[in-house]
């Protein structure tokens, strides 16, 4: 009788035991990853814009001379786009005229300037030709199948300065004898790639420059593609 008396409360001591371990056990939190931060205060990565230039999508196709073939509408408007950008324009001024594909003999997409060298590698792409409303001024678009963009001159030539003026973004060049297309009026745009400041340009320095027509009817002016000095 008494052994039965001894091994009941020790029986009920252990199982109480038993019992708020477990309880214990239930309260404890879940473990968590090392790399949970809440949540709330997640890293935020500055320097990518939130909202990404889009443009609708299409199945058109534009085949060309090497027998392949672009998304028309997608060129067309990064194109205008990039026009507008370049020379400081709104996009409404400008509409396409036309979207070729093209296999570009260089990395350079077929825009070659002195003194660089291009990875000569067959790149695919599409040439867009862009016009400003009323037919005024024509410009060209060279694209590979990425989205990379060169802006190709209407026409380039070495000239010598007359005079810069860096305050403005004009520069005078030597008048010629006889016709010049190119014309001795040149301004620098937002899209205008110099080897050489303005500033740093002085009467009688040689350089090899590209242009482009401008989008304002009778300006006088032709926007500048690339400059780039020669040695006097």
């Amino acid at each position: 009788m008494s052994r039965r008396t001894a091994r009941g409360p020790l029986f009920l001591i252990l199982a109480l035991t038993m019992l708020l371990a477990a309880a214990c056990g239930a309260s404890d939190p879940p473990p968590t990853s090392p790399l949970d931060d809440g949540g709330d205060d997640a890293t935020t990565v500055v320097g990518v814009p939130s909202v990404l230039p889009t443009f609708p999508a299409t199945s058109t196709v534009v085949p060309g001379d090497g027998g392949g073939a672009v998304d028309a509408e997608r060129f067309a408007g990064l194109a205008i786009e990039a026009i507008a950008e370049w020379l400081g324009e709104a996009e409404t001024l400008f509409r396409l005229v036309g979207v070729e594909a093209v296999d570009w003999p260089n990395a350079c997409l077929g825009v070659e300037r002195p003194g660089y060298a291009c990875a000569e590698v067959v790149t695919p792409g599409a040439r867009i030709t862009v016009q400003t409303f009323g037919g005024g001024a024509t410009y060209f678009v060279h694209a590979d199948q990425a989205g990379q963009l060169a802006w190709a001159p209407l026409m380039d030539a070495e000239r010598e300065v007359a005079s810069a003026d860096p305050a403005t973004g004009r520069l005078s060049l030597v008048a010629l004898a006889g016709s010049d297309e190119m014309g001795t009026e040149l301004l620098v745009v937002p899209g205008s790639r110099l080897d050489v400041a303005l500033r740093d340009l002085a009467e009688g320095d040689r350089i090899h420059v590209a242009v482009a027509p401008s989008p304002q009817p009778d300006a006088g002016v032709a926007p500048i593609v690339w400059l780039v000095p020669l040695s006097n």
